[in-house]
């Protein structure tokens, strides 16, 4: 048996039906579980503030946390963008992420093109969400989304093809029974957070999309006419979800270098009900701080700003959230690895401690104590002192290369 069916082996043997260790990196994740990406969130603490996280994040104002890599603000970004799409409040999320193809700071203008391609996948993939067939839209709202498609580019023209592909040929075309076509979000690297079942009126509104128009070029006329078509499908106000500054290692000057045309529109963003939430490296903690005092007289509304932090206590919730996604209703209980251990070995209290305040971290320490274990003695269910230490004198060595 190769390495992968025993390690598959030793998690159903504990009671799990998947590995929920095996990807620690957020984006990752996302790709190969998406149906259960959502179920993994355990809220990290937040400097400033004792209330429910998504509870802030939700309020109408721009929002600053900031992190240090591997903190889960990637994680925290997707859950925000899918409790926006599940609580129907009339909020929309836009995400907008600093990829690995931006090699140099952008323009004003080039942030503008960014933006207006991600609010019209971030608007479309809503009304495909919401769409009722009962109610089907009016006239006004497919011709304002109609308007909006071509900015989407290519990528949204390949979804909403395989949509309707899935529509139209249903008895060749799979349909998953416990997310419908929303599988198919994975085309806009999205995962899906509810059924959205096939229908004639869907199959007609997307005809009329994507015979819309082409690709052309695009800027903050695009961005403001999309905020507008969205109003006119009921959308009153719009959260800018930023990620991925730190992408390709970027220092605090070429950083905030990237995000100052952005810092500066935010009473303009406002006046739309639109509002950035950005989720930054905690190097720029005395950037923002001073562009916020600086610019405080001329911003006309609060805003929120916090470090993420976790403590003993979340470090140990995140462990037992990851167990109980993986578990079925019945088998065993597992709220970490002490139940796994030999006793007195207070194994997890050792893991968090080694993380050092890190979620990323500490996932890869157990996948990575998983494989020692398993390479150590695959026929039992029980870490023992023997598996630790060799944890621990792995990882000194790889300090030490």
């Amino acid at each position: 048996m190769d390495e992968k069916n025993v390690r598959k082996n030793f998690m159903r043997r504990i009671g799990l039906d998947h590995d929920p260790f095996e990807t620690p990196v957020a984006e990752q994740e996302l790709t190969r579980v998406q149906d259960l990406f959502y179920s993994y969130f355990s809220p990290p603490v937040l400097s400033s503030s004792h209330e429910e996280l998504l509870k802030i994040l939700r309020r109408p104002q721009p929002s600053f946390l900031l992190g240090r890599p591997g903190s889960g603000k990637s994680t925290l970004r997707f859950t925000l963008e899918a409790d926006c799409r599940t609580v129907l409040d009339g909020t929309l999320a836009i995400t907008c992420i600093f990829g690995e193809d931006i090699e140099r700071p952008l323009s004003h203008d080039e942030h503008g093109e960014r933006l207006a391609r991600a609010a019209a996948i971030d608007l479309t993939l809503a009304v495909i969400e919401q769409f009722n067939s009962i109610h089907p839209p009016s006239k006004e709202q497919v011709e304002a989304l109609q308007k909006i498609v071509p900015t989407g580019g290519r990528q949204l023209l390949r979804l909403m093809r395989a949509l309707l592909e899935k529509i139209t040929d249903p008895d060749t075309a799979v349909i998953d029974p416990v997310w419908g076509i929303s599988r198919e979000w994975k085309i806009i690297g999205k995962a899906p957070v509810k059924y959205v079942g096939a229908s004639q009126e869907l199959r007609n509104l997307l005809e009329q999309l994507i015979g819309a128009g082409h690709e052309k070029q695009i800027g903050w006329e695009e961005f403001w006419q999309a905020l507008g078509a969205a109003e006119i499908w009921g959308f009153n106000r719009f959260f800018i979800l930023m990620d991925g500054a730190d992408t390709r290692q970027r220092d605090p000057k070429s950083m905030m270098e990237l995000l100052t045309p952005l810092l500066g529109m935010l009473p303009s963003m406002a006046e739309r009900n639109a509002y950035f939430k950005m989720f930054l490296p905690v190097e720029l903690e005395n950037n923002i701080k001073t562009y916020l005092q600086t610019h405080r007289k001329v911003l006309p509304f609060e805003i929120f700003f916090s470090i993420m932090e976790w403590d003993d206590a979340t470090m140990r919730r995140l462990l037992a959230q990851r167990f109980r996604a993986a578990m079925p209703r019945s088998g065993p209980r597992h709220t970490g690895l002490d139940s796994l251990a030999a006793p007195d070995l207070n194994l997890d209290k050792k893991l968090i401690d080694t993380a050092k305040g890190s979620p990323r971290r500490l996932l890869k320490i157990v996948s990575d104590l998983i494989d020692i274990h398993l390479a150590r003695d695959p026929g039992s269910i029980q870490f023992s002192r023997a598996d630790w230490e060799s944890y621990r004198k792995k990882m000194e060595s790889d300090v030490s290369i």
